[in-house]
C-alpha cells in the first residue's frame, strides 16, 4: 500500500510542476553574473491574461487619444476604416511574461504576479532578450517576418 502511495504522489508532483509540462530551456545570462534561469512557454492561462493586459492597455490608449473603442471585428476586411495605431508601453506586457516564465536553479518562479511594475521599471534588453526567448518557446516567432506580439494581441 505504502509503495501506491508513493507512485501516486510521484506522478502527481509530475502533473502539477510548473516547468515539467511546458516547453523550456535554460539560459545562461551572462549579464546577472553568468547566472543560469529557466524560461518557459506561457501557459493557456498566461496568454489569456497577456491578451487581457493587451486589449486593456489598448482601449485605455485609445481613450487617451480620444479614439473611439475598437473591437477585433470592426477592423478586420478590406472596408475596415483606417484609423490612427495607438503607442503603447510594450515592456509592461513582456514584463508580464517574464513575471511569469522566469524560474531560478530550484525550479521556482522568481516573481510574483504584483512585481510587473517593478520589472517594467527594470526592464532592458537582457529582459528583452528573455521574453523573446520565452515567445519562441511558446511557438512566436519574434523576428522580422513574424507579426509583434503585442500587434497580434489586438493592437490594429
Amino acid at each position: 500500500m505504502a509503495r501506491v502511495k508513493a507512485a501516486e504522489s510521484g506522478l502527481r508532483a509530475m502533473a502539477l510542476d510548473p516547468l515539467r509540462n511546458f516547453k523550456r530551456e535554460t539560459v545562461k545570462v551572462e549579464e546577472w553574473g553568468d547566472t543560469e534561469v529557466t524560461l518557459r512557454a506561457l501557459s493557456a492561462g498566461d496568454w489569456m491574461e497577456y491578451r487581457r493586459r493587451a486589449a486593456e492597455m489598448v482601449s485605455v490608449a485609445r481613450a487617451e487619444a480620444g479614439l473611439s473603442p475598437q473591437t477585433q471585428e470592426s477592423t478586420e476586411g478590406e472596408d475596415a476604416p483606417s484609423e490612427p495605431r495607438v503607442e503603447i508601453n510594450s515592456n509592461v506586457l513582456y514584463a508580464f511574461v517574464l513575471v511569469r516564465t522566469l524560474f531560478d536553479e530550484h525550479q521556482q518562479r522568481v516573481f510574483s504576479d504584483e512585481d510587473v511594475g517593478e520589472v517594467t521599471e527594470a526592464f532592458s534588453p537582457v529582459h528583452d532578450r528573455l521574453a523573446a526567448k520565452v515567445f519562441e518557446l511558446s511557438g512566436v516567432g519574434v523576428t522580422e517576418d513574424a507579426p509583434d506580439p503585442v500587434d497580434a494581441a489586438g493592437n490594429g
